[in-house]
């Protein structure tokens, strides 16, 4: 099979690439080439190297190619997959949109959601995030188009991606390793996350590029377990042979004192948990690493590249994602805080005999 990916180099693009060639398939990418010495695969995949923003030179490489199936890692805004889908209109028997389930979230995050949330062809567009609102106009363009004409448009909308060097993971990781047994999480860390890992999801791209069935949908993919951010938290520490305490800080009180970025991931208000029946019946998906699997595979391949300051999604250093001076205060004073509240409500009900 002759397959192009647009991208390819990165966490998502990296494993489905490895994945293709495993399978013997005819594999070309088309990035702007900033990893091509840094993949083990160099030599096994034909290179066209272009910004997907640089329109002519976009058309100039794919004006006189055809390929069975297209895979975008990377389209992120409506005029980039417009254009795309302009130049291989008549010349691909499939393209992959790679989504988010985040075009599933609601517009008020102080509300709660029925779970699991259903499989939609298309959600409301929300307006508070930039990225899960373009990732909801480009569905809505390529619903449209195929009800249109036909064009051959499969969507995947994957939750949270877990897997050696990806980042989500790797705040907590990265806490444990420095010796932080206490970890501050805003929130009770109840509500319930559904990550899936990167193997599983591969496992529903490689469905999607065989099953003529999956054109003109849209599919939630994830795993299958469900947790509490708490329990997660806990998995990784046991996993890792550490020890770990989770101060829990109200939600907001966190958020009034820390207006910066800084990143808690899987730390939301409510629960967030999806319906992956569509893409089990329809496709024969079905995910096989469990959370605890996949924190141990993550850990077996995990890369030490990464610093507090070099984050993937930080490679300039610019946002201090992780601040363990101010995480060490927040605690301390919190801890405090809480065992002076606790002692004076239980003077108070002693002189109000109120405790035996």
């Amino acid at each position: 099979m002759n397959i192009l990916i647009i991208g390819g180099t990165r966490f998502l693009g990296r494993h489905l690439t490895e994945a293709l060639i495993r399978g013997n398939q005819e594999v070309t990418l088309l990035n702007r080439g900033n990893f091509k010495n840094k993949v083990p695969f160099y030599e096994d995949v034909e290179w066209l190297i272009c910004d997907r923003h640089d329109e002519e030179k976009f058309t100039n490489l794919l004006a006189d190619r055809e390929f069975d199936v297209v895979i975008d890692t990377c389209g992120y805004t409506l005029e980039e997959v417009e254009m795309t889908v302009k130049i291989l209109r008549g010349k691909i028997g499939k393209y992959i949109f790679t989504s988010t389930i985040d075009v599933a979230k609601i517009r008020d995050e102080d509300d709660r959601q029925i779970l699991p949330i259903k499989n939609r062809r298309l959600f409301p567009i929300i307006t508070q995030s930039p990225y899960a609102y373009n990732k909801s106009v480009i569905e809505e363009f390529l619903v449209e188009q195929f009800d249109k004409s036909g064009f051959p448009f499969i969507c995947l909308r994957p939750c949270e991606i877990n897997g050696p060097g990806e980042v989500r993971e790797w705040y907590y990781i990265d806490r444990l390793k420095h010796g932080r047994q206490k970890i501050l999480i805003p929130g009770f860390g109840d509500n319930l996350v559904q990550p899936g890992y990167i193997d599983d999801i591969i496992q529903g791209f490689l469905l999607a590029i065989v099953k003529e069935n999956a054109i003109g949908e849209c599919y939630n993919i994830t795993g299958d377990d469900i947790i509490s951010l708490n329990d997660y938290i806990k998995v990784i520490a046991e996993t890792m042979g550490e020890k770990v305490r989770i101060v829990n800080m109200p939600y907001q009180t966190f958020y009034d004192l820390v207006n910066t970025r800084y990143s808690f991931p899987f730390c939301n208000k409510h629960s967030f948990v999806v319906d992956i029946s569509k893409i089990k019946t329809e496709l024969g998906y079905q995910p096989e690493v469990s959370i605890k699997d996949g924190i141990r595979k993550s850990l077996v391949g995990w890369t030490e590249e990464y610093t507090k300051y070099t984050t993937p999604y930080n490679p300039t250093g610019e946002f201090e994602f992780i601040s363990y001076d101010l995480e060490d205060l927040l605690i301390t004073v919190w801890e405090k805080v809480m065992e002076e509240s606790t002692e004076r409500i239980r003077v108070e009900l002693l002189q109000k005999g109120m405790l035996i």
